[in-house]
């Protein structure tokens, strides 16, 4: 046919040579007398065969051929089907074709050859053909032996096509499209990300999505999802031909910096991604402020691998959201030894849980209209077996981090309520108790039932008990979260306090929001009473509108004589501070009311009336 050589899909097919066309074939031309034998034996074969001269004219063709290129022998014998049987797009000058003639050398007698050809009917299919060469009294001939093999062929396209898009899922996230962990790990045991760690000139980018639960809660998980595309967008924008932008997380995305030879280039990138998020994304006529946080890492020696600057990018990511969120910070060796201290100190606190290193310190809380101590606040501390006993404020955000704060919470609430069982057994029943609780507690639906539950078991009511909440615990749970916490509760018969007013920018907004029975100034308002006349007018303000809207209030953190005359003008309900006493254990406290009730008359006149001892220092 001497098509194959001007064809550019040519290959050959050894599972189909095996039984293929080409079995006749290869080896020295084969002798022939004459072509009239051809029909006694190759006109019922079902390979369609063809008889071409040396110059490709065709002489002769069995019916399976007539059959495959839909034509008769009668109408090509004597041309040069190759002008012909070529699908458009793959023809052959004309010039080419009148001096085509076969080499008798050529390779083309030696394998199979795979070829798209068109029909008569111009319908094209896969011809998988070979070529014998024949010596006969008149000449050198050529037999062509092809076989319809298009349904193989597609098949085999298809299953191609199939595994490239299962290795392309395998490799992606369904959502974004971006690169996903697998892929990630893949190219992280790349030779060229091996070359550039070897040069040190590899940055990681890690970001995680701003308050993207508030984005999901609020508007619904399309809007989460449209967020997510939005940054992978981004992604791309940012994402040299050879670094890989990939997701790795529900919010979380990775961007790995290939030629980053400095700090100053590895922060730009990631200023530029920062800025880009400015204008907001707009989704159904809303307008949706995406913020990032990103945490910088760039290799600084080269025995560093791919997954160590991973893990370092991490860490200055949750410096970063630690720093106020929305903004970038680049991995020292000073931040990772931070971090890894409290790492260290995540693993002693999971230990803590189970090893009853936890207690609770119980506070006094003054009524100052009756002059009478109306109950306690408990305060956990870890009585730590390498670093003493530490407040919870040293702990807190190691707790949250490690996914353990509600386990604390829990064992709080039942050390506090043993605490306060206590109290009433050594005859202080009128004694009620406040406790803390986190948004991960609280928005456990199963935390009132639990709370409810604790009490019963020692006999105690839930209106002996006060919970408090404080604005990050709110905006942390979700607003309408926390309502249904809060109204849980309450309905169970507990009060609610928000604690720390004062320190946040929606303390009001969160009054009428949620209903609350009692706020707690925070100490910072009170600190300041005495010495600042803006911030006195302002303590005295929230007093009387907590007096209008029928909610009590305690002031904290009250040290001097001063502050406790001040906010007894201002008619503040209650206090309570190092002016009473210091947070102490049960069986201190115990002993300070046994020692200290009633309360002098003259208390007011400062903390060193004779009846008012400190029974411990300052916590």
């Amino acid at each position: 046919m001497g098509v194959a050589e001007q064809s550019n899909i040519s290959h050959p097919h050894p599972a189909d040579a095996a039984q293929g066309p080409s079995a006749d074939r290869a080896g020295p031309s084969r002798p022939v007398d004459d072509l009239s034998c051809c029909p006694q034996f190759l006109n019922r074969t079902q390979d369609a065969i063809i008889v071409q001269d040396i110059e490709g004219h065709v002489e002769w063709m069995n019916p399976a051929a007539e059959a495959m290129f839909a034509t008769s022998l009668d109408r090509v014998r004597g041309i040069k089907v190759m002008a012909h049987v070529l699908p458009d797009g793959a023809r052959v000058d004309s010039a080419k074709v009148a001096a085509f003639r076969y080499d008798i050398h050529s390779a083309i007698f030696d394998r199979d050859h795979l070829a798209r050809h068109k029909r008569a009917t111009g319908e094209t299919f896969w011809n998988l053909h070979s070529f014998t060469l024949l010596a006969t009294p008149t000449g050198h001939k050529i037999a062509v032996t092809c076989r319809d093999v298009t349904g193989t062929v597609e098949t085999e396209q298809g299953l191609r096509r199939a595994m490239a898009r299962l290795q392309h899922a395998a490799h992606h996230d369904d959502l974004t499209g971006l690169a996903n962990r697998k892929r990630l790990s893949q190219y992280l045991a790349s030779d060229i990300v091996a070359r550039a760690l070897a040069e040190r000139r590899v940055g990681v980018l890690h970001l995680d999505l701003d308050k993207f639960k508030e984005i999901n809660d609020t508007l619904g998980h399309a809007a989460g999802d449209a967020a997510l595309l939005h940054v992978a967008d981004l992604l791309r924008r940012f994402c040299g031909p050879q670094d890989l932008a990939c997701r790795i997380g529900g919010d979380e995305f990775l961007l790995v910096c290939l030629g980053m030879a400095t700090e100053e280039a590895l922060l730009t990138r990631a200023e530029l991604l920062l800025g880009a998020t400015d204008d907001p994304l707009m989704w159904k006529n809303q307008a949706i402020r995406v913020g990032l946080s990103i945490g910088a890492c760039l290799a600084q020696n080269n025995k560093e691998n791919g997954e160590t600057l991973i893990h370092h990018a991490d860490q200055a990511l949750y410096e970063a959201k630690t720093r106020g969120r929305s903004r970038v910070q680049l991995y020292t060796p000073a931040l990772g030894q931070v971090q890894i201290a409290q790492n260290r100190m995540a693993r002693e606190l999971r230990l803590a849980t189970t090893e009853k290193q936890l207690t609770v310190h119980l506070q006094p809380q003054l009524d100052l209209t009756r002059g009478r101590i109306t109950g306690c606040e408990t305060l956990l501390r870890w009585n730590h077996p390498r670093l003493g006993q530490l407040p919870p404020g040293a702990f807190f955000e190691t707790a949250r981090r490690a996914g353990v704060l509600a386990d604390l919470d829990y064992q709080s609430m039942h050390l506090s309520l043993d605490a306060l069982k206590r109290l009433h057994e050594a005859g202080f029943e009128d004694l009620t108790l406040s406790l803390n609780v986190s948004a991960e507690a609280l928005t456990d639906v199963n935390y009132a039932g639990l709370l409810d539950w604790a009490l019963q078991s020692r006999g105690l009511k839930p209106a002996q008990i006060c919970v408090e909440i404080t604005e990050t615990t709110i905006l942390q749970g979700g607003g309408r979260t926390i309502a249904t916490a809060v109204d849980r509760l309450k309905r169970m018969g507990a009060r609610v306090a928000l604690d720390d007013f004062g320190t946040g920018y929606a303390g009001l907004a969160h009054i009428s929001e949620i209903e609350v029975d009692e706020i707690k100034l925070d100490c910072s308002l009170t600190a300041n009473i005495a010495t600042d006349p803006r911030n006195r007018a302002i303590v005295r303000s929230i007093i009387e509108l907590c007096r209008k809207l029928g909610t009590h209030v305690t002031a904290e953190g009250v040290e001097t004589a001063e502050q406790l005359r001040l906010l007894r003008v201002a008619r503040c309900p209650a206090i309570q501070g190092f002016v009473l006493a210091h947070p102490q254990p049960c069986d201190d406290m115990i002993a300070w009311l046994s020692a200290n009730l009633p309360l002098p008359a003259d208390f007011d006149k400062g903390p060193d009336t004779p009846r008012v001892t400190r029974l411990h220092p300052r916590a």
